[in-house]
């Protein structure tokens, strides 16, 4: 989620750029980080359901994914 973050805040960069420079030029950024935008939304909502799954349903979704794939 990191990079996601700093591809965020590139693409508003450019955005900035773009407008400075024309209102065309900023339309492709605004797209991009709206993109990365809904990216890191999808990462915090996965991150909320497995804190509500751990801390209300006592189930560690990680942890049961990693035995079933045989990596704990």
């Amino acid at each position: 989620s990191s990079v996601c973050g700093l591809l965020y805040l590139y693409g508003r960069l450019r955005y900035f750029w773009g407008y400075s420079e024309s209102a065309n030029g900023r339309l492709a950024p605004l797209y991009f980080s709206a993109q990365i935008l809904w990216v890191l939304i999808g990462f915090s909502s996965i991150g909320i359901f497995l804190t509500f799954s751990q801390v209300y349903l006592n189930v560690d979704l990680l942890q049961e994914l990693g035995s079933a794939l045989g990596l704990s």
